[in-house]
């Protein structure tokens, strides 16, 4: 279990959703099938911290 995850940074949200249309920099819209979510986010988060594990 990961106990903090990292900052956003500007690179993770470049594209506005063409689904939904939130703006960059902002999860999709509860109703959006196609977008990023929290859930995305936290195993995202969850595959970097493995990968900086495994390279220390």
């Amino acid at each position: 279990m990961i106990s903090s995850l990292r900052p956003w940074r500007p690179e993770d949200f470049d594209d506005t959703c063409e689904t939904c249309d939130a703006p960059p920099g902002q999860f999709c819209r509860p109703w959006c099938t196609a977008g990023y979510t929290a859930a995305d986010a936290r195993r995202e988060a969850e595959r970097e911290a493995e990968k900086a594990r495994r390279i220390r």
